[in-house]
């Protein structure tokens, strides 16, 4: 057997002392004399710090906080752009139909053509039947051509008579012929007319009925007349 180094000695040695020791309690103290100094063990090594994540860098953070911004506005307003005189037509309808006051705008479209027109009714409200309508179409030629519908009972030879509030509208309107609601009386508004209609509060249709002293009076509110007159020449332009 060979012999054994000197460090694997003093190994064995401590073993054997350890073991003595936990046999043989009294032997202690002997043993500890007669044992070779220990030999003190090296500290445990600390275990190493965990890598931190790099802190931003301060100049990175400077640049984020320095990216540009978009100027304010300088004083430069996009408008919209200026009406061109038609309004435009809803996508897939055939039809529109809008109320403005006392009146209502109808257009309906056809292919390539649209036909427009205000119109304003008034009724018995008992029997909803309608008594009188009247409607006008956009100018054309400086004109607005119409129709009213009167009640039944009238005188047709004298025709009807008009008047803006308490001024007289032209020479008045023949009858042309009558239909099952009443009897109709075509009319051509100039520009003029059309235009002191759109201030003024009332117009108002004067007939007159067989063997009656006073007129038949029949008063047509103006009332949301300009803003349907100007819708229906901006759909039918």
């Amino acid at each position: 057997m060979p012999p054994l180094s000197r460090g694997t000695a003093s190994a064995a040695a401590l073993l054997l002392a350890g073991s003595m020791v936990l046999a043989w309690p009294g032997l202690a103290t002997a043993q500890e004399e007669a044992a070779p100094e220990a030999v003190p063990a090296e500290p445990a090594a600390k275990p190493k710090p965990r890598p931190r994540k790099p802190a931003p860098k301060k100049e990175e953070h400077k640049e984020t906080a320095k990216e540009p911004v978009p100027p304010a506005s300088s004083g430069t307003v996009l408008e919209p752009a200026a009406s061109s005189g038609s309004a435009q037509w809803p996508a897939g309808a055939s039809s529109v139909s809008e109320s403005y006051g006392d009146w209502t705008m109808n257009c309906n479209r056809a292919e390539a053509r649209t036909d427009c027109v205000i119109i304003q009714s008034q009724g018995d409200r008992r029997t909803g039947k309608r008594l009188f309508s009247m409607e006008l179409r956009p100018p054309k030629d400086g004109k607005s051509e119409g129709l009213i519908l009167m009640p039944f009972g009238l005188q047709i030879e004298p025709g009807v008579s008009f008047k803006l509030d308490d001024r007289q509208l032209g020479k008045g309107a023949p009858f042309s012929f009558c239909v099952s609601d009443g009897c109709l009386v075509p009319v051509s508004l100039p520009t003029l007319a059309t235009d002191t209609m759109k201030t003024a509060t009332n117009l108002t249709i004067s007939a007159t009925k067989p063997d009656a002293k006073e007129p038949t009076i029949i008063t047509v509110p103006l009332s949301g007349f300009a803003a349907a007159f100007a819708r229906a020449s901006a759909f039918g332009s």
